[in-house]
């Protein structure tokens, strides 16, 4: 499903048989096609993950052209995911000029990369929000617990990525942090640190997206609660770093 567009009726078809066969599985299939999708989506969420941490490395590459600030930069300032937009756009205009006098047309190629790339950042977050939400379905979220605690990288780029893109993120972040939370979930506290030091700052710099939050009014409380009660399962050294993290986004 990574390699096919997400506007294509064959990637519809896709997804709706993938839906199917998982629940399926769940709820028909017995013990054995239940640990066939616990072993076989644990695997797609790290090939997602991977596969979304190097779209954005390219994104990036394709964004710090020689006509504007490295994107990154331009992110970080407030609005910033929609001032980036405005200013490939003036990075276009100013690249179609100077094509027209002579030069090369490697900057014009670099944008339309980076848009492609945003485009494919997008398509893979919401299908990692898909992963997630299976995951759960089948109760095999530990692995990717551990995962997303590992996923330096990911988190770095998440905070200045495309506020579409940062939505799916702060989702598959919030549902995993209320796992965390469950007492059936029995996590190292290293990775629990991790997860939370990772992802914090996220929650506390992500925006609303303008047109749409990004957690509902149902799952914002449910997300601080959870977060709350993990918090407190850390020791008190643990929990001054966590709360200091937060409070210096």
């Amino acid at each position: 499903m990574n390699k096919i567009l997400a506007t294509s009726r064959k990637y519809q078809f896709a997804v709706a048989m993938a839906n199917r066969i998982v629940d399926e599985n769940v709820r028909d299939g017995g013990a054995e096609l239940l640990h066939i999708n616990r072993r076989v989506l644990p695997s797609a969420f790290a090939r997602t993950t991977g596969l979304l941490y190097r779209t954005f490395q390219r994104e990036e590459a394709a964004g710090d052209d020689g006509f504007a600030l490295p994107s990154r930069i331009i992110k970080a300032l407030p609005l910033g995911s929609y001032l980036v937009s405005y200013v490939k756009g003036f990075s276009h205009c100013v690249s179609s000029f100077v094509n027209s006098i002579g030069t090369s047309q490697s900057a014009k190629r670099q944008l339309a990369i980076g848009g492609e790339e945003e485009i494919r950042a997008e398509k893979l977050a919401q299908e990692l929000l898909w992963i997630m939400d299976k995951l759960r379905l089948c109760g095999a979220v530990d692995e990717a617990l551990m995962q997303w605690s590992f996923a330096f990288g990911l988190a770095s780029f998440s905070l200045t990525s495309n506020p579409r893109v940062q939505a799916s993120i702060v989702k598959i972040s919030a549902r995993l942090v209320e796992e965390l939370s469950r007492v059936d979930h029995e996590v190292p506290r290293q990775a629990k640190f991790r997860l939370l030091g990772l992802w914090l700052p996220l929650f506390c710099f992500a925006g609303n997206g303008l047109a749409l939050p990004f957690l509902t009014c149902y799952e914002k409380p449910e997300a601080q609660r959870a977060l709350d009660r993990v918090i407190s399962t850390l020791p008190a050294n643990d929990q001054e770093a966590i709360l200091t993290t937060g409070c210096q986004t």
